[in-house]
């Protein structure tokens, strides 16, 4: 028996599988409480897109809403049906429009921002009242590692070598 090392893809998609699981639960629990005179309310990722396009401020909230929600569900999502294919050797349809997603959507991937930027604004705040984080700041900090083990562990190359061995590189351009 030899070590497989890193030519496997079972860990990028199981990483993506729990990143998306991850994501689901950062954006349904409330990120942080901010109380100011006893006026309690709670944060979660979606308000505060809302605040920012309810304020006028539409193409931050649009930037802000890709960079944090919509680039890590597509490229978690990608990188899982990319990985199941070729870790179960299957022959699913559009997989190239898929790697391509992933190649795509990575850098606009901003979860490591969207968690400084969250740490920088709760430091601002508590001059102002009293903030306390939720289980949502902890699913965003999961969803951060989790997407950035996942793009250490999903290699471009292994996934060509995989799709040339089973026989898709040349439907290619037929997906």
């Amino acid at each position: 028996m030899s070590p497989i090392g890193r030519k496997t893809f079972q860990p990028a998609l199981a990483l993506s599988l729990a990143g998306l699981f991850a994501l689901l639960l950062a954006t349904t629990s409330p990120v942080l409480t901010f109380d100011v005179a006893g006026r309690e309310q709670h944060g979660y990722i979606v308000t505060g897109i809302w605040e920012l396009f309810r304020q006028g401020y539409w193409p931050i909230a649009l930037l802000v809403s890709v960079a944090s929600l919509l680039a890590p569900a597509l490229y978690l999502s990608s990188v899982a049906y990319v990985s199941a294919a070729c870790s179960m050797k299957l022959r699913l349809p559009r997989i190239h429009q898929a790697m391509r997603l992933s190649e795509w959507t990575e850098p606009w991937n901003l979860i490591p921002v969207y968690s400084i930027a969250t740490v920088v604004s709760v430091v601002k705040l508590r001059m102002i009242g009293a903030v306390s984080w939720n289980d949502g700041a902890r699913w965003v900090l999961a969803v951060a590692l989790l997407t950035l083990f996942a793009q250490q562990m999903f290699e471009r190359r292994l996934v060509e070598h995989r799709l040339e061995a089973l026989g898709l590189v040349d439907d290619a351009e037929n997906d």
